[in-house]
């Protein structure tokens, strides 16, 4: 087994380098959570798409094992993805690092990595950063459930 002395220094600054107020921007800690793709903006200016007018539906499903779920429905079919989760805190803000079980059509991402990651917005919504690369700027907001006793 290799070891890897610069990994584990990254990783160890990286957990104890996040401040209490970062933290309270990353959606809160009760599962399961969905979020719901409500906007989707293009390449060109001041289009934008919501609710029944997007091309598709979509929406993620976090649970409290750090495992999720994305599902689209297009064109009367329904598509499925899975892997795990984890939060990340970098200096523009906190992200939700997905990391997907094996290569999709449904990952939206800048790299042929099974990964993609999404921004937690200060009003409390998830942006993918897919834009970043000519992807479609797409905006989830988490769907109230109700809780069952």
């Amino acid at each position: 087994m290799k070891n890897h002395p610069p990994v584990l220094c990254l990783l160890l600054a990286t957990l104890f380098s996040c401040q209490k107020g970062e933290l309270a921007q990353v959606p809160a800690n009760t599962y399961p959570q969905t979020w719901q793709l409500v906007e989707m903006r293009g390449q060109v200016p001041n289009v934008v798409q919501t609710g029944a007018n997007l091309p598709w539906q979509e929406a993620y499903t976090f649970q409290a094992d750090s495992t999720f779920t994305k599902t689209r429905q297009q064109d009367g079919h329904v598509a499925e993805a899975h892997g795990t989760f984890s939060y990340l805190n970098l200096s523009d803000g906190p992200y939700v690092v997905l990391t997907y079980a094996a290569p999709n059509s449904l990952i939206g991402a800048c790299t042929t990595e099974p990964k993609e990651t999404l921004a937690v917005k200060a009003d409390g919504t998830l942006s993918s950063t897919w834009q970043a690369c000519d992807g479609p700027g797409l905006e989830y907001k988490k769907v109230q459930q109700s809780r069952v006793k």
